[in-house]
């Protein structure tokens, strides 16, 4: 039986080069002389952090930033375990591979030099008790080009992505009720636009020298790992695509330039929470399927008559999840109610004129005390002066029985009477 968990995969793409997913490594293409270089169309995904296979023999590839890949059998050329637990080289020179030599610094064995940001841990099906929400503002990147009379401004793409994080903001919860951290920070990066930084300014009220030395990514950074990593509590987002992905590109970055007791912190596993992916099955629990509906934070909120009066202000939108998470915690131990049968509050028999006495079995007494309430309401509104074509707009008879109750039925008695 294949084994659950696996080390590296080799992916067979018609028409094109294999690709070669290997563990704690960014995704490769096999070259025709097996030599590997980076896959660029993987350039956003980042490290493949576990292979698996599944009862049904199909393979499923997880992303640090990105969604998990899932293979059919027929789709995978090769498929192994490190059993004996050798070097990478090693590993993967017995398969037949080799590193492209004298690849530039920032190629694959660069990438694979240094070990995985914040791994993920076993991802939560409840929300916890005490834990940090965090999420990210994000500016585009641009290259500046020119003379001061005419300045170009082009984007630019770094490490696979065209934007990096603007603001980073972190609150800390406990049962509902706030805790440290209380962590707001922008990100001075001199490949945002102008208005970035004019954005950062207006919303820190700092002068520049003082805004700029705040906003230093390195300091930034630190500070996130002391105050929000450092704990160790688990991490909550409304959405972790986009957030955690740039969070793991930037420790990637300054990496080297962080303290060996920084690199042991944000080597650690760490808990996440996905709110939007725990209101997808919220949503999903009722009818037994499965699905992403992508909900954004604050229209969702809205429904619940929460208003975010600064949306896409990253310390604003931490608030709003906690918000969220009190009435998701509420739907959650509400019971699913089953849609009952429609049923029309009454039945109208429609009558034959042509055979008005004619019926195939005596009339129960429910059907008489309808039959009563339906010819007296058509006399009433006969004697209003209504039209036969009024009549049958309100009791649902046709004109034809309209006719045969004013003109042809015999009055029904009621039990009281005598006979």
């Amino acid at each position: 039986m294949m084994p659950t968990n696996l080390t590296l995969l080799e992916r067979k793409i018609s028409n094109n080069l294999n690709c070669l997913y290997f563990v704690d490594h960014p995704v490769y293409r096999i070259q025709k002389n097996h030599q590997l270089v980076l896959a660029p169309e993987y350039a956003s995904a980042g490290r493949v952090t576990a292979i698996s296979c599944d009862d049904q023999q199909r393979y499923h590839i997880d992303f640090e930033a990105t969604k998990e890949l899932v293979l059919t059998e027929k789709k995978v050329v090769k498929v192994t375990n490190n059993m004996l637990e050798q070097s990478t080289s090693q590993f993967l020179a017995t398969l037949g591979y080799q590193f492209v030599p004298n690849e530039p610094v920032g190629s694959a064995e660069a990438a694979a030099s240094i070990p995985q940001m914040l791994p993920g841990a076993s991802p939560l099906s409840e929300a916890p008790t005490s834990y940090i929400v965090i999420d990210c503002e994000f500016g585009t990147l641009f290259r500046k080009s020119g003379s001061s009379k005419a300045i170009s401004w082009r984007v630019q793409d770094t490490a696979g992505t065209h934007a990096s994080i603007f603001q980073l903001s972190a609150i800390g919860f406990s049962q509902h009720h706030q805790t440290a951290p209380f962590f707001n920070r922008y990100f001075d990066n001199p490949n945002f636009l102008p208005d970035k930084k004019l954005a950062g300014l207006a919303e820190t009220g700092l002068t520049m020298a003082a805004y700029e030395a705040q906003g230093a990514p390195l300091t930034v950074l630190k500070a996130f790992i002391q105050q929000v990593i450092q704990p160790q509590l688990p991490l909550v987002f409304w959405d972790q695509t986009q957030d955690i992905k740039h969070i793991r590109l930037l420790l990637s970055e300054y990496y080297a330039q962080l303290t060996t007791s920084e690199q042991e912190l944000v080597q650690q596993p760490v808990v996440i929470f996905d709110a939007q992916a725990y209101t997808n099955m919220l949503i999903n629990r009722g009818n037994h399927k499965s699905g992403n509906h992508d909900l954004p934070l604050n229209g969702l909120a809205a429904l619940f008559s929460i208003t975010n009066p600064h949306q896409h202000n990253a310390i604003w939108d931490v608030q709003t999840t906690e918000l969220m998470l009190v009435k998701l915690a509420e739907l959650s131990h509400q019971p699913v109610q089953i849609t009952a049968t429609p049923k029309p509050l009454s039945t109208i028999v429609p009558l034959q004129a042509s055979h008005p006495e004619s019926t195939t079995e005596p009339a129960s007494q429910d059907d008489t005390n309808e039959h009563r309430a339906s010819y007296a309401q058509v006399h009433q509104l006969r004697a209003r002066g209504k039209t036969y074509r009024e009549i049958a707009a309100v009791t649902g008879f046709s004109i034809s029985g309209i006719n045969y109750i004013l003109k042809k039925a015999r009055p029904i008695r009621t039990s009281s009477e005598s006979v």
